[in-house]
């Protein structure tokens, strides 16, 4: 995670400035030192949040691929697998992000239930529609007003990353209701600096600029 830990530095310093010049109007109205403080400290509230919330999903995702392959669905075990992989790594750069703004992240627990394959995918889609909808939009907009560019790129990786995984889940649950599962992806390819999730990589990340050879790669 160390190696993680200096790649996200690294991304950080190439993409702040790049990042603040992108902040809507809104984000750059002026607003009052009471405000500030105010947006300061929700923001590290929201990354707590945040980062439970990855944590959670991570372990859920990896839960959830055991299931699955107890049922015989190969190819959507490996879709959670890859999706756990995401998730955690979003919860590590969140973590960074805590950290940097002098926050302490707290242990939490990891509360879910196992069900079914099939309501397992309905649940997490409806999950990464709230992240990626509601949850992440809004903490991103709390983390400009507090002008803490970490904490606003570590949500907005998390955030364009959520919505791909919610296009997964949709898949998958169109392919099992349809008995089509043999039309679901067999390899997957994981960013190790953003968490973002490819079926066929680019060159490099569209996000974090990392280079496919250092993708973590999950195939049946």
């Amino acid at each position: 995670m160390k190696k993680q830990f200096i790649s996200f530095s690294l991304l950080i310093f190439m993409t702040v400035p790049l990042f603040i010049s992108c902040q809507n109007e809104k984000a750059l109205e002026k607003i009052t030192a009471k405000q500030h403080i105010k947006y300061e400290a929700e923001t590290l509230e929201n990354l707590q949040t945040a980062y439970s919330f990855e944590l959670t999903a991570s372990a859920k995702h990896e839960a959830f691929s055991r299931t699955a392959e107890a049922e015989g669905f190969h190819n959507i075990t490996l879709l959670y697998n890859a999706l756990s992989l995401s998730e955690n790594i979003h919860a590590f750069n969140i973590k960074a992000a805590l950290e940097d703004g002098g926050g302490k992240a707290l242990p939490i627990k990891k509360e879910f239930r196992v069900k079914s394959t099939k309501e397992n995918l309905s649940d997490g889609m409806h999950e990464e529609t709230f992240g990626s909808n509601i949850m992440y939009p809004e903490f991103l907009k709390k983390a400009e007003l507090a002008d803490n560019s970490v904490a606003s790129l570590s949500i907005s990786l998390a955030l364009k990353s959520e919505k791909k995984h919610k296009f997964f889940f949709e898949q998958a649950l169109a392919n099992l209701n349809t008995n089509k599962l043999n039309m679901l992806h067999t390899v997957y390819f994981v960013c190790p600096v953003c968490g973002n999730v490819y079926t066929n990589p680019p060159k490099h990340c569209e996000l974090s600029l990392t280079e496919r050879d250092q993708f973590v790669k999950f195939q049946n």
